[in-house]
């Protein structure tokens, strides 16, 4: 089953305004998944539910969601999208904390704002869920292939651990859980620049093969010595 696109927009072309916050929504497009992705009616054919932040409201256009989406069939378009004020609030002045805090509120007033049609458990369990994320760490460590990379007799598994502040990829290797970095990505671009099918050993030299034909066809191979890197 398709995964449900939980994930955030900014109306304002000024990118200076809201610094970091791709890398917050795209790790909490990550997040929101195993989260509350399987409490969501999927006969309402939601395929993407979102919130836009606009500096210039007064507050969140709860009317108009309530409008458009509350007690319907199905969910027009299936994009489900909460016009959230962002007034008052300086992204780029405020805490870790403090920013996950603010969007995760912005989430519940948007789940708090649907019907019970849209949910197949309590609604309460999609709130919970989303305030047990503000406390949790937001990070993600995980490895993107089954199979490990065999190397001078050691087994090395290959991980992509994801924060807020970059996303790296790395080898552990299984024998003493050392960590090897091979590069260090924007969190925002993982889904592009390290969107990997898989790997080829030849020698000393990895070489990481990409998912996406365009990035295959235009981007150059991401390749690695092991010998310099692994000591």
């Amino acid at each position: 089953m398709r995964n449900i696109w939980f994930t955030i927009y900014s109306s304002t072309k000024d990118d200076n305004k809201y610094i970091g916050l791709n890398n917050y929504r795209t790790l909490l497009e990550i997040l929101l998944i195993p989260a509350i992705q399987d409490k969501i009616n999927r006969e309402k054919k939601a395929q993407k539910i979102m919130f836009c932040l606009i500096p210039q409201l007064e507050k969140d256009l709860i009317d108009n969601f309530k409008s458009n989406y509350v007690n319907k069939k199905i969910v027009n378009g299936g994009i489900i999208n909460l016009e959230a004020s962002s007034k008052g609030v300086d992204w780029n002045d405020i805490s870790d904390q403090e920013r996950k805090d603010f969007l995760i509120e912005k989430w519940k007033v948007l789940f708090n704002n649907l019907s019970d049609d849209y949910f197949v458990t309590d609604k309460s369990e999609v709130i919970a869920s989303l305030d047990e994320l503000k406390n949790k760490d937001w990070k993600i460590t995980r490895s993107p292939f089954k199979r490990k990379v065999k190397y001078n007799k050691e087994n090395y598994a290959v991980v992509l651990d994801v924060t807020t502040e970059r996303a790296q990829l790395a080898l552990v290797r299984d024998s003493d859980n050392k960590w090897f970095v091979l590069r260090i990505f924007e969190t925002s671009k993982i889904q592009t620049d390290a969107n990997f099918k898989g790997f080829q050993l030849d020698g000393d030299t990895l070489k990481f093969i990409y998912k996406n034909p365009f990035n295959a066809m235009f981007e150059s191979p991401v390749i690695f010595s092991l010998k310099e890197i692994i000591n």
